[in-house]
């Protein structure tokens, strides 16, 4: 009989009276989860006495000596948001590219200029990157009549109500807190408050985080139990430029929007283009299976593509106004917070350092950090990178680096975006900055256990990093990746 695991949620909270309420509330829950006594190894990941801050630790209880314990920390950002100025917190908004009002006051006003647009308020209940609820506010915070009914959770009211709360908290390093949202008639959205401590005035609200837990336990024992295969895809994009005319050619004149080598959409000023080429290669269990199934997308669009006199140029944003993106596909793998801020730290810093200057245009629009979308499949895509079909150097690290990340993420614990100043660089393209970050997270990488087995992926990849070098986002990919010759 195999080995028991036992998995416990490790989440940190403020003292005082949401957490009482919360602990009540998981006890009345029953079940399987139990609230466990808080351990000393818990007591050391908060750095100052004092604090008022605490963990609460949720799992099953095991008698057997045998069971393994698989922690997942939540929320362990708290303390380090807690001793954020003002100002720190409205400059990671501003940078993330959110809107908001954030102020020294209790409740900021909109901006000035805003003021005439109708705008809906909602505070918006988050837990580990899902939105529990989203309940309608009065002017003054109170909450509007039980008879107004929250939004469906279909609607693209919805989606962009939790989209934009949960990036607010991540942003800021947390997972757990209430959000108050101005929705305007316009499309747009303004964080007006965070709340890191939820109130309790309103005991439902207690019991939704409570059964959001359990039910994440629920999640990650399942997942335990299947244990189903880790599969990675991807689908980076790259674009078609006649350099004697000076213009981007639609990827649509020679691909259909469907298939291994298709076309994808951009919105410009409202419209639906298809200037966009896009590879879906199959998935693959191992780095080699993926780009084997890369170079058969390659080839595909290669036949579909018959101009020899275009550029196929990748990156970030080889041409102004069009970003590019590098979407990296997981399956079999939860999707957490943590696993995000790894693939962060450990992978969107190092292609930072080694991006094409231009290619920070891109943000904050696209590429923001932790940016995620869960798919059909099971799965989720992390969407933060730029198209790295730049080389097969950087493809094949940044898909090995990404299957390491994944595997190995509990042990990747180092942080630096949580610095102001590798956070800005990230998002304004200081590479100077950013490379004096590496090298500890570099270290942590080489001495994975398993890392000889993707080291002939990882290794060229991490000296191109530390190198100095930049890619060239003027440069036809198709060079490096030998398709220019036809049959």
């Amino acid at each position: 009989m195999g080995q028991m695991t036992n998995h416990v949620l490790k989440i940190q909270v403020e003292q005082g009276t949401f957490r009482s309420h919360l602990l009540r509330a998981l006890e009345s829950i029953g079940g399987a989860y139990r609230v466990i006594q808080r351990s000393r190894a818990l007591l050391q990941l908060d750095n100052c006495e004092g604090s008022h801050l605490d963990w609460i630790e949720i799992g099953t209880l095991m008698n057997n000596n045998d069971a393994e314990t698989q922690n997942w920390i939540l929320n362990s950002g708290l303390s380090k948001y807690k001793e954020m100025s003002v100002k720190s917190i409205m400059k990671r908004l501003e940078l993330a590219g959110m809107n908001h009002s954030v102020s020294k006051r209790t409740k900021g006003p909109l901006p000035s200029n805003e003021k005439s647009v109708y705008y809906r308020r909602y505070k918006v209940s988050v837990f580990h990157l899902k939105a529990l609820r989203a309940l309608p506010l009065r002017t003054g915070g109170k909450m509007n009549s039980q008879l107004e009914e929250q939004p469906d959770r279909q609607s693209p009211l919805w989606r962009r109500l939790e989209k934009t709360a949960v990036r607010a908290l991540y942003v800021l390093g947390l997972d757990l807190g209430e959000v108050v949202i101005y929705a305007g008639e316009e499309g747009k959205y303004f964080v007006e408050k965070i709340q890191v401590t939820p109130d309790v005035t309103d005991e439902a609200s207690v019991h939704l985080y409570a059964q959001a837990m359990s039910s994440l336990l629920d999640e990650l024992r399942t997942f335990a139990q299947v244990k189903p295969e880790m599969m990675l895809g991807m689908d980076p994009e790259f674009l078609l430029f006649d350099d004697n005319n000076r213009k981007v050619v639609p990827a649509s004149r020679y691909l259909n929007h469907r298939g291994e080598a298709g076309c994808d959409v951009l919105r410009y000023r409202g419209r639906k283009l298809y200037p966009l080429a896009e590879l879906r290669p199959a998935p693959g269990r191992e780095p080699s299976e993926v780009v084997i199934h890369l170079l058969h997308a390659f080839r595909s669009a290669h036949r579909a593509i018959p101009d020899n006199g275009l550029l196929w140029q990748a990156g970030g944003m080889p041409q102004r106004g069009f970003p590019l993106g590098g979407h990296i596909h997981f399956s079999g793998v939860p999707l957490t917070a943590e696993l995000l801020r790894a693939l962060d730290n450990y992978l969107a810093l190092p292609v930072a350092a080694i991006e094409d200057p231009g290619s920070f245009r891109r943000r904050p629009l696209y590429g923001n950090l932790g940016d995620f979308r869960v798919q059909d499949y099971g799965g989720f895509e992390y969407r933060t990178l730029p198209s790295f079909l730049v080389s097969p150097l950087v493809t094949k690290g940044v898909v090995a680096m990404a299957r390491l990340i994944a595997e190995n993420s509990e042990v990747l614990t180092r942080r630096p975006l949580q610095k102001d100043e590798i956070y800005q660089a990230f998002y304004t393209g200081d590479q100077k900055i950013i490379r004096k970050a590496l090298p500890p997270l570099i270290n942590d990488i080489i001495s994975i256990t398993t890392y000889h087995r993707y080291e002939n992926y990882i290794s060229p990849f991490i000296e191109a990093v530390l190198s100095g070098r930049t890619w060239n986002e003027s440069s036809d990919i198709r060079r490096l990746w030998k398709l220019q010759n036809r049959s």
